[in-house]
């Protein structure tokens, strides 16, 4: 075979660069099993690169919940516990209602819910479920102190609460209304707002991005300098734009 002329040896070169650029930005879904590039999104707060599965709809945080849950719950006798899953998504309904001996859900607004429940008072007996879960709904509740002491009175002995909020502020901010922007939140949560958790329980474990395969693509690639702006008017600026997500699992 004659050697490539320069002209050739640089269209090579750039067609192996590309390939390389391309697949270097594919990622494995926990969730489906999916291989290959996950979806930007481009909600109010900012564009997200790398953000959704396009199998099966997950994004960081359902992620990265997998991956903890599936290692938190590995080994426990679940087909003997019961469960209370607050706010359900679709993605993990499936799975925990085939994980869990009893599996309920609840929530103050979604329709077809077992419970409807306000966090903040709970209707249950003291002691009534083994794992609470309940993804991305602090933020939006006004006294959530109140409600994590109620999430710790359901939880039986020895009990889990898997409790994340969106991690979005170097520190946390309390908003002075709920922001419709953000679907109706009432703060931005920052790495410190899980110390609220460590009055109620023996023990809060934190699980963050970094602590599981990169394959996964478990961080948030969110240009968060420019706040506040107009969707996020109290949000406080945080540098970087790729930011670790982290699931905080409480004992009881």
């Amino acid at each position: 075979m004659p050697p490539l002329n320069p002209s050739a040896r640089q269209a090579l070169r750039t067609s192996v660069f590309k390939a390389l650029h391309f697949y270097r930005d594919w990622f494995r879904c926990p969730v489906c099993d999916y291989h290959g590039p996950f979806r930007a999104l481009q909600p109010a707060t900012g564009r997200r690169r790398h953000a959704k599965c396009p199998s099966c709809g997950a994004i960081e945080r359902h992620r990265l919940q997998h991956l903890v849950a599936r290692k938190v719950l590995a080994g426990l006798p679940t087909q003997s516990m019961r469960m209370l899953h607050v706010a359900p998504e679709a993605l993990f309904t499936g799975l925990f209602s085939r994980m869990f001996g009893t599996y309920e859900t609840a929530d103050l607004d979604m329709a077809g819910v077992d419970h409807k429940v306000d966090l903040q008072a709970l209707p249950f007996a003291d002691g009534s479920w083994d794992v609470v879960y309940a993804s991305h709904v602090l933020e939006h509740i006004r006294d959530d102190r109140r409600a994590i002491a109620e999430i710790r009175r359901v939880l039986a002995p020895g009990g889990l609460a898997i409790l994340p909020v969106p991690v979005v502020c170097a520190a946390t901010v309390e908003y002075p209304q709920a922001n419709p922007q953000e679907t109706l939140h009432v703060r931005a949560p920052g790495p410190d707002y899980y110390e609220r958790y460590t009055p109620h329980f023996a023990r809060v474990e934190l699980h963050e991005s970094g602590d599981f395969p990169a394959q996964h693509q478990l961080y948030v690639y969110e240009d968060r300098t420019g706040y506040p702006n107009a969707a996020s008017p109290w949000r406080t600026p945080m540098p970087g734009e790729r930011h670790a997500d982290i699931v905080p699992v409480c004992h009881a």
